[in-house]
């Protein structure tokens, strides 16, 4: 198989392909995330860590849903429920990682746990509640 036609297979494939497109945009939110963040704390540096990584999560929010929109799931999401589900799961991450911690993991074996599981639920969620075919 020819690069060209992975290509094509990844932007038109099946439901294996859905998850891959699925990796693509959530990478590409996770970078925005960070170099708004970079961008921010150089640009502003008087600026509260919590505001500039609500800035980010705030660009961030916008590349994962419309990726999601028009690349993964091809479809018109309630971006009302998308943001509900992104909040939520921050919310997740961070008790599954508060409890991980708490019960025996730490170092970076927690975050890694938690940001799968997190990963898995935003996924389905995402395929079944706000981007479902209509």
């Amino acid at each position: 198989m020819t690069d060209n036609n992975f290509l094509v297979k990844v932007s038109q494939g099946g439901k294996f392909y859905e998850l891959v497109r699925f990796v693509i945009v959530g990478g590409a939110a996770t970078v925005t995330d960070l170099a708004v963040s970079i961008v921010l704390f150089f640009a502003f540096p008087d600026m509260s860590e919590n505001a500039i990584t609500t800035c980010a999560f705030c660009v961030a929010f916008f590349v994962s849903y419309f990726g999601h929109r028009y690349f993964t799931f091809k479809q018109h999401g309630n971006i009302f429920k998308f943001l509900l589900l992104s909040c939520s799961m921050l919310v997740l991450r961070n008790i599954i990682v508060f409890v991980l911690v708490r019960i025996w993991m730490t170092g970076l074996a927690p975050i890694i746990v938690a940001m799968a599981l997190v990963t898995v639920i935003t996924y389905l969620v995402s395929k079944f509640m706000v981007f479902k075919q209509k």
